[in-house]
């Protein structure tokens, strides 16, 4: 007696499981239909893509073929590196707020790389080094540097400019040997002192020196020599020595 109805309720139990509930709506059969790939705008995606090309707006093209998703993402502002067409990259993001490229994960041209923000960018260190293995250029249109103190330490040192201006309050210049070449030269000074070992200078035209009071003194022999040579005294002329040669 007890082995049939345990028998009975086991039938009744498979019974129950095999029919279906017509109230009960199935709700795995969407999800099992569902394209893996299909991007219905609220699915979150973080994963790499390539670059297919970019635009002037700040757009750039991805796509995976593998599995036929292609998307129209930005660059996130923490991505500084500027991704290029075939570049591998991670996008992350949903519709809600937008697709971003987070990061460049390979580079096509790995020789060459660009750091680029949008507006104005302020690098903060206690201490800040730049380096360069063959050289390191700027470019820009106005060049401001400011510092308590600096130094320029080279083997080589090459200024080019159109217009020049150097203001100090104290300025001190050393040097071994010293050129300057010019067209034209002027200096303007409230007084001039030079002390030279020796001094040689030779005009191809006329030296002219105009002043109020002129005094030439030399220890041991002054000479001046000239084809014609003049010497003209408004008010008086005056020559005095021990011994005074004429002819």
């Amino acid at each position: 007696m007890g082995e049939t109805m345990i028998q009975r309720r086991q039938h009744d139990g498979e019974r129950a499981n095999a029919d279906p509930q017509p109230d009960q709506p199935d709700t795995l059969h969407p999800l099992l239909q569902r394209n893996a790939n299909a991007y219905s705008g609220d699915t979150p995606i973080h994963s790499a893509f390539l670059v297919d090309a970019s635009r002037d707006e700040g757009w750039f093209t991805v796509s995976d073929e593998a599995r036929g998703r292609r998307y129209q993402v930005k660059r996130a502002a923490s991505c500084l590196l500027m991704p290029n067409a075939g570049d591998k990259v991670l996008v992350s993001g949903d519709a809600a707020g937008g697709l971003y490229i987070i990061a460049v994960l390979e580079q096509r041209d790995q020789g060459r790389s660009a750091l680029h923000v949008d507006g104005e960018l302020t690098l903060s260190a206690d201490v800040l080094s730049l380096m360069g293995a063959s050289r390191v250029s700027v470019a820009a249109e106005t060049f401001a540097l400011r510092a308590r103190s600096g130094a320029v330490n080279t083997a080589d040192w090459t200024l080019k400019t159109h217009s020049y201006t150097l203001a100090s309050v104290d300025l001190s210049v050393a040097s071994i040997t010293a050129k300057y070449t010019g067209d034209h030269r002027e200096s303007y000074y409230q007084s001039v002192r030079e002390t030279t070992g020796q001094s040689t200078r030779y005009v191809t035209g006329t030296d002219t020196v105009k002043a109020v009071n002129l005094d030439y003194a030399a220890d041991f022999i002054t000479r001046l020599s000239g084809n014609t040579t003049f010497i003209n005294g408004e008010t008086l002329v005056k020559a005095d020595g021990k011994q005074i040669l004429v002819g």
